[in-house]
């Protein structure tokens, strides 16, 4: 009876020291939403500008000695090889993968802005003649709550 009592307690302080505590995670305010969006929105910019500055980087650096005829593997021919022909190729498609990666950041910035932007329906308590007497009607009504 001692081991079953004993195991027990061990199991019961196994199973509440190792696990996770769950933490509600709070809601972000508008201008939580608008702060990020505008994050994303300026790391998305300067991912695009970086991708720029990299292709035309690619453009003006010459193109070097010549090294001769190489095949093309992919269009089955040759072509005369330069000597920077590598730099500038590494330089292109890195920049041509940085300007795509600032798409996603477009995408999320596009999207937490219109989250900043609280949309709520209300009745709204509206003053209504009726024989003479002001009577408080309700009506409905479209709140937009825009922070700038």
């Amino acid at each position: 009876m001692k081991r079953i009592i004993i195991f027990s307690l061990l199991l019961a302080f196994a199973t509440t020291s190792f696990c996770q505590q769950t933490v509600q995670k709070q809601s972000l305010s508008q201008a939580d939403y608008l702060q990020k969006s505008k994050k994303q929105k300026k790391t998305a910019m300067i991912f695009l500008g970086g991708g720029a500055a990299l292709i035309v980087t690619s453009l003006v650096i010459p193109q070097g000695e010549p090294t001769g005829s190489q095949f093309d593997p992919i269009g089955g021919g040759f072509y005369e090889g330069y000597k920077n022909d590598g730099i500038k190729g590494a330089l292109v498609l890195t920049g041509v993968v940085s300007m795509l990666g600032s798409i996603p950041f477009f995408i999320a910035s596009g999207k937490n802005k219109k989250r900043a932007i609280s949309i709520s329906f209300k009745n709204e308590k509206f003053p209504r003649l009726i024989k003479s007497n002001f009577a408080y009607r309700p009506l409905p009504s479209l709140n937009v709550n825009i922070s700038l």
